[in-house]
């Protein structure tokens, strides 16, 4: 019967705080996200409507932002291909990934 090999584990390190000392186990202090003031009303509704989008993505987990982005970019491509003076077509279904 062999016996049980023991593998020295190393204790987790401490962070040095903002006076320099070192705590153990602390939590690195992480700076405060700064997000964008709403955008301005461009007086456009398409684009008004595109950019609204945008107001959702601090409440949104990260892993979702990137369907709040692609909203925004088929919106404000629905707003270019827009004629100037006609009802806004209504907006479209989400395009597959990877449709271009």
């Amino acid at each position: 019967m062999t016996e049980p090999i023991n593998v020295p584990v190393s204790a987790p390190q401490g962070h040095a705080g903002q006076d320099g000392h070192v705590t153990e186990n602390a939590e690195p202090v992480r700076p405060e996200v700064q997000w964008p003031d709403p955008a301005i009303p461009t007086g456009d509704p398409l684009m008004d409507r595109a950019l609204a989008v945008l107001d959702k993505v601090p409440a949104t987990p990260v892993a979702e932002h990137g369907d709040l982005y692609a909203a925004v970019h088929d919106s404000l491509l629905e707003a270019l291909d827009a004629e100037p003076g006609l009802p806004a077509a209504p907006q479209s279904t989400p395009r597959p990934e990877g449709d271009s």
